[in-house]
């Protein structure tokens, strides 16, 4: 178990800066996933870590043994993994962060329209457990004071055997912490293969079918 903590917080690590094979990927879908707001001096973030986050990560961190990254995949694939903070923020940075009970309290989350309600603790895999232990420091060493106030959240990833909340599917996320609100529609263009217009060369995210400037119906490459 020790081995799968280093082995993710050295996956951390990687996500955190442009480097290796697949880093890049990384950062793409973090950019995607990430909220934040500050207004009325609070500061208000959500970091969605979808099933894809788990795939670019393990394939960045190529000094990982690959049966350790399969299993790490694996672990976290039932899961929706929220990090989640809100605090005040002042000329002297970040104070009061709220704990997980408060943010539990006033978080929502809807897919599709449909409220979905996060998980008991104790009925996540211990795998899964372990990782998400190693996960929160992980994110304070990588993110500093904003990363420390992050709380980690687990919300069912599957329902019948399917994904629940698919990044790459046709949905609308919704999550609404405190008096924040945010959306996302989905597919994300960073999990899909970039589109291509064939006359001008230029690329676009996966997720635009059309050329924004010219309105070129656009091609996957």
């Amino acid at each position: 178990m020790k081995k799968l903590r280093h082995a993710l917080l050295a996956a951390l690590s990687i996500s955190s800066v442009c480097g290796p094979a697949g880093a890049a990927g990384v950062q793409d879908l973090m950019r995607d996933t990430q909220r934040m707001t500050t207004a009325d001096g609070q500061l208000t973030m959500v970091s969605w870590f979808p099933q894809q986050f788990w795939d670019e990560s393990m394939k960045a961190a190529a000094a990982v043994p690959l049966q350790m990254r399969e299993r790490m995949v694996a672990a976290m694939s039932d899961y929706a993994v929220f990090a989640v903070a809100r605090a005040k923020l002042g000329a002297a940075g970040i104070s009061d962060a709220q704990p997980k009970s408060a943010l539990l309290a006033n978080m929502k989350v809807r897919f599709n329209g449909k409220d979905i309600q996060p998980l008991d603790p104790e009925t996540i895999s211990p795998v899964a457990q372990s990782l998400l232990a190693a996960m929160k420091p992980g994110l304070a060493s990588t993110a500093g004071p904003v990363g420390q106030a992050m709380e980690l959240v687990v919300f069912p990833a599957k329902a019948d055997g399917k994904l629940l909340i698919d990044a790459a599917q046709a949905g609308l996320l919704q999550i609404t912490l405190y008096d924040q609100s945010y959306q996302w529609r989905l597919p994300l263009g960073s999990v899909l293969p970039a589109r291509k217009d064939s006359r001008t060369g230029e690329e676009f995210p996966g997720n635009f079918q059309f050329n924004p400037y010219t309105g070129e119906k656009l091609a996957t490459p």
